[in-house]
């Protein structure tokens, strides 16, 4: 590799680097609101078990159901912060691309809704044998197509998801989402997943995005599991 090609991959890196960065910083907000949730409601049963205690009213049967909360509560926590390494882009943990593009939707639920687009998952086909993929490069790719839809959509958009086969998936929306007649926002500067950033993120993730106005298809290579 010649020194250009080194400088060449190295500024890649980084930029992929910083694009990652930005994805996991929209969604911050939404993965500290679900690690800190169980563990709130853990502290408030603790605290009335506490004050129980000290007034001497313990009851048996409400104290085991109030311990049974936490335990349920903690586990949900504990499960939480091992979903973590979902983020880590050197894992090699594999998932299904239809329950990675569920956890997109979910974590970019608020966002979306903020920005007047719904979304509407249709049905997919039972008999489907869906395969596998890396789940962290593959969940960047979809989380940074979800902020590349909510930086660029001019006006109210549903979007209809479906899965048209095992490694494609196509999003059709309801009014074109380029309007080169309007005027962008000024606070709309800070649009950093543009097509070149989604390109990075498609290439890591070995997907292509083919996109028109109102229709977008993603498309992968699998592994069998």
């Amino acid at each position: 590799m010649t020194t250009e090609q080194k400088l060449a991959s190295s500024n890649t890196h980084w930029q992929l680097a910083g694009i990652r960065h930005h994805v996991f910083l929209k969604v911050f907000s939404v993965l500290r609101h679900n690690l800190l949730g169980p563990i709130s409601v853990t502290r408030m049963n603790h605290s009335i078990m506490r004050r129980n205690l000290e007034k001497d009213v313990l009851d048996k049967g409400k104290t085991l159901e109030r311990l049974n909360k936490i335990d349920l509560q903690l586990e949900e926590a504990v499960f939480g912060i091992r979903a973590l390494n979902v983020w880590d882009d050197t894992s090699d943990n594999e998932a299904l691309p239809e329950d990675i593009v569920a956890m997109g939707l979910k974590l970019m639920s608020g966002f979306l809704t903020l920005r007047n687009i719904s979304v509407e998952r249709l049905p997919e086909d039972s008999g489907v044998d869906y395969a596998l993929v890396r789940e962290s490069p593959f969940l960047y790719a979809w989380l940074g197509l979800l902020c590349h839809i909510e930086d660029h959509a001019q006006q109210p958009i549903d979007l209809h998801i479906h899965f048209q086969d095992p490694k494609r998936l196509e999003i059709v929306i309801t009014q074109p989402l380029y309007d080169v007649n309007a005027q962008r926002a000024a606070d709309t500067s800070a649009a950093i997943i543009d097509r070149a950033a989604l390109q990075l993120l498609a290439e890591e993730a070995g997907i292509q995005f083919d996109i028109s106005p109102q229709s977008i298809v993603m498309s992968w290579l699998t592994q069998k599991p």
